[in-house]
């Protein structure tokens, strides 16, 4: 092609025709421009395909990683709400100087136990790798960092504050000079009948409650923003 150009060039000039010459190149610059783009758009099409297929591919990721969250914070929020359920059965026993009864062995050994919260951040990782702007959606892009930066860091810090720092220094001392774990959840009383006068136990088993229902709201809540952009996730996929 530009040795065909190049030809007509070169016979213009022969012919001294150095208007049509001029004309020539001048259309001949408009022709090269016109080329370049058409081809900067064909690029800048290609380039919107894939980062179209790259989103896509992402979301997916997510998608995979937030049910498999909302599915283990599910169990996690049982736990907690298991061992506020536990507490609260225990201190209304003594308070109300209620016989021992075998049953409340679990709810005894329960005070040991808290949840446990996993987060699946693989596809989150990639996507802060890549670039938050690769998702087009502001609603999806705003609800998913929000999730990670708000909702999954309280879980992390009220969890290791109350189910695990304060545990093991505050209620832990309180549970194990008054109650013997003899398997697994399961926990009986040296003196069950001093412990309906034994403030300090009852106080512990109280404060174990709160704080154990707390990060269990957290985590409640956490789910709920889950599923809320599970779904906005799915129709920005196109999946019922």
């Amino acid at each position: 092609m530009i040795k065909f150009f190049r030809k007509i060039r070169h016979k213009l000039l022969a012919e001294n025709k150095l208007s049509q010459y001029v004309i020539y190149a001048i259309g001949e610059i408009i022709l090269v421009v016109i080329g370049i783009l058409i081809a900067l758009q064909i690029n800048n099409w290609h380039e919107s395909v894939s980062r179209a297929a790259q989103e896509k591919q992402v979301l997916r990721e997510l998608l995979i990683n937030l049910r498999n969250d909302s599915l283990d914070n599910a169990v996690n929020v049982a736990w907690y709400q298991r061992v506020e359920r536990s507490a609260a059965i225990i201190n209304a026993s003594l308070e109300r100087k209620i016989p021992w009864n075998d049953s409340l062995a679990v709810h005894f050994g329960n005070l040991y136990t808290h949840g446990f919260a996993t987060f699946n951040t693989s596809a989150f990782e990639n996507l802060k790798s890549i670039g938050f702007d690769l998702i087009s959606n502001d609603s999806i892009r705003i609800a998913l960092t929000n999730l990670h930066a708000i909702s999954y860091e309280l879980i992390q810090k009220t969890e290791k504050e109350f189910a695990i720092d304060n545990h093991n220094q505050m209620v832990l001392p309180v549970l194990t000079s008054r109650l013997k774990m003899d398997r697994w959840f399961h926990a009986v009383p040296y003196d069950y009948d001093a412990l309906m006068e034994d403030r300090v136990f009852q106080e512990t088993v109280r404060f174990r409650g709160i704080t154990m229902g707390y990060v269990g709201n957290n985590s409640k809540n956490a789910n709920s923003r889950i599923s809320h952009l599970i779904r906005m996730i799915e129709k920005e996929l196109g999946i019922n």
